[in-house]
């Protein structure tokens, strides 16, 4: 894997991973770029060291990921949702190694030339605010040696895709999830995947903003409606 120049021009995204909204990392939603479909995959939670299903850890206090409308951190894990274990929280930044490793072998799968499709990984804007955004290029199977060999403690790439642009990953630099932009066939592949939790949840852009908390639970009323 090899850094680029800061002159190259990304495939066309570097005007956009620069832009000042796209500091914590760019969400490729428009149009134009053309991504049929999209979903997210949710980072490693343990508890007392075991792997445990975001769904599973939420269901025990009675919640689901569908009533939460913010951005996917560790964060919907409160006081009232915090599993009463040890607990290690899902990864911000990145994904953690199980998680990529995963996510690299569906994308191979989906990609012209495998796990050797050659790919651009850009980090997000906040690691170089004063200066061009740094980027390497390699082969999508680089992936997890990049991850491993990260002396300077800087996270792994915000965005990769491969050269043809058929799909797009983001892992925006606040969030303890990646998403994961490109044809129906490859979304479906990781939401059915057993290996990975893949969920549907809207986009950075439409996530509610303000401070991140579970909405109160509805209540029935006991009482009949009264009519005028």
């Amino acid at each position: 894997m090899e850094r680029v120049p800061d002159d190259d021009r990304l495939d066309g995204f570097r005007p956009l991973l620069e832009a000042g909204d796209a500091v914590l990392g760019y969400e490729p939603t428009a149009p134009e770029h053309g991504f049929a479909d999209r979903c997210w995959v949710l980072h490693t939670l343990r508890v007392d060291g075991r792997r445990v299903r975001w769904a599973d850890a939420l269901a025990v206090a009675d919640r689901q990921l569908a009533d939460w409308p913010f951005t996917l951190s560790y964060l919907l894990f409160d006081d009232r949702v915090r599993p009463a274990a040890e607990v290690e929280y899902p990864q911000l930044g990145a994904p953690d190694r199980a998680c990529l490793a995963r996510l690299v072998e569906v994308l191979a799968r989906h990609s012209a030339d495998g796990p050797e499709t050659a790919c651009c990984f850009a980090v997000a804007a906040i690691e170089y605010l004063s200066e061009p955004v740094a980027a390497h290029r390699g082969r999508l199977d680089e992936a997890l040696a990049h991850h491993d060999a990260d002396p300077s403690g800087c996270r792994f790439p915000a965005h990769w895709w491969p050269s043809d642009r058929s799909w797009f990953v983001l892992t925006n630099y606040d969030l303890s999830a990646t998403e994961v932009f490109g044809p129906p066939a490859l979304i479906a592949d990781l939401l059915t995947d057993t290996e990975l939790e893949a969920v549907r949840h809207p986009p950075i852009a439409e996530a509610v903003s303000g401070r991140p908390r579970w909405p109160e639970p509805r209540t029935e009323r006991a009482d009949h409606p009264t009519h005028e």
